[in-house]
């Protein structure tokens, strides 16, 4: 089987890609290259971490309002 061009991919067929190719390494690591150049995205780790920006961007939404 040949891989993809990645670069042609959008993210959506990207993501399905990686979802059902798990080994395959590169297509993975750019996958997170797009992901993490995403303005205002944030990754979390953990529940507390998600709980945490979570409340941080409700309270920016509350001094904004």
């Amino acid at each position: 089987m040949t891989q993809p061009n990645y670069e042609l991919l959008t993210e959506a067929e990207l993501r399905e890609y990686v979802r059902f190719n798990p080994q395959d390494e590169d297509a993975f690591q750019y996958y997170l290259t797009i992901v993490r150049a995403k303005p205002g995205r944030v990754v979390t780790r953990t529940e507390e971490e998600f709980d945490a920006e979570l409340r941080k961007r409700i309270a920016q939404e509350a001094t904004h309002s």
